[in-house]
């Protein structure tokens, strides 16, 4: 455990002060990829965001030393908190707040069908090392949705701005993904504030961006066999810098079928997986549902 400086930063808010002198007599843990955010107006514009009603459930990933706790208590919602780091938990307890439950647990180990069995809404600030895991946790895969994802309102979580750009790229765009079509099947994704590493303590070594999650009411992709729409998907980003076409040979799809598909839906020869839209990727498993068989 790694315990900070005694000397507080020289340039911080004044409303700060509370956060930082709590944070800062607080022993991270490196491994856990602990960084506090101290910055108060930072932590109110999340709540905003999440736009709690009294009485609402809400899940809160990763609450650390309960910044964010109890700002989200103080709209009068029901929080469950889900902590590992058992010094953290501790210094939850002694804050005593009202309407909060605190689960000492491994996010990505831990049962959300008792916990989401009800309209909720997901929030964090959590470690950027596992933010993709923590994502695919709570809506699932393509074609598989989580069994609590129909309970979920909405996800407001920090994450490192290079995934945020991911989550929200566009076709045609350098970080286009596989994430970002998994963002695009289940619901619609939002760039809401970004967040400098001073705002943090210890400050990590890279910039944040909180964003917003805001899944579909239902499916609106339109395929015939979505397990399969996941593994083209996944077939053809297994190498960003080969064409299309040659990625999808490990479909075992032979090449003037391939041909043929592309010509009937105007594909460039010369296309790569980050240039397909959603729907593209569809009509595209469509053509090859008759080729080959999902396994």
């Amino acid at each position: 455990m790694k315990r900070h400086s005694d000397k507080l930063p020289i340039e911080f808010l004044e409303q700060d002060r509370d956060l930082l002198q709590r944070a800062y007599g607080f022993s991270t843990r490196k491994q856990l990829g602990q960084n506090f955010l101290v910055n108060k107006e930072a932590l109110e514009r999340i709540v905003e965001e999440v736009a709690l009603e009294p009485g609402e459930k809400t899940v809160e990933i990763g609450p650390g030393l309960g910044f964010l706790t109890e700002l989200l208590v103080a709209k009068g919602a029901l929080v469950t908190a889900i902590e590992l780091d058992p010094y953290c938990v501790n210094e939850l307890a002694k804050l005593s707040l009202p309407n909060l439950t605190i689960i000492e647990s491994d996010f990505l180990r831990t049962d959300l069908n008792s916990i989401l069995n009800a309209p909720t809404k997901v929030v964090g600030n959590i470690p950027y090392n596992i933010t993709t895991p923590i994502i695919s946790k709570l809506i699932g895969e393509i074609g598989e949705p989580a069994p609590w994802l129909k309970q979920i309102r909405s996800i407001v979580l920090t994450v490192q701005r290079e995934l945020a750009v991911r989550l929200v790229a566009k076709p045609g765009n350098k970080d286009y993904s596989q994430i970002t079509l998994l963002m695009n099947y289940y619901g619609s994704t939002e760039m809401l504030f970004k967040i400098p590493p001073e705002s943090f303590s210890p400050p990590p070594k890279v910039h944040s961006v909180v964003i917003k999650f805001t899944p579909h009411e239902k499916i609106r992709v339109e395929c015939k066999n979505h397990i399969l729409l996941r593994k083209v998907i996944q077939t053809s980003f297994a190498s960003r810098r080969k064409m299309l076409k040659n990625n999808l040979r490990s479909l075992h799809v032979q090449e003037d079928i391939l041909t043929k598909i592309f010509r009937q839906l105007n594909f460039d020869p010369q296309v790569r997986a980050e240039s397909l839209s959603l729907d593209l990727f569809a009509k595209l498993t469509d053509a090859l549902e008759k080729e080959i068989t999902c396994k």
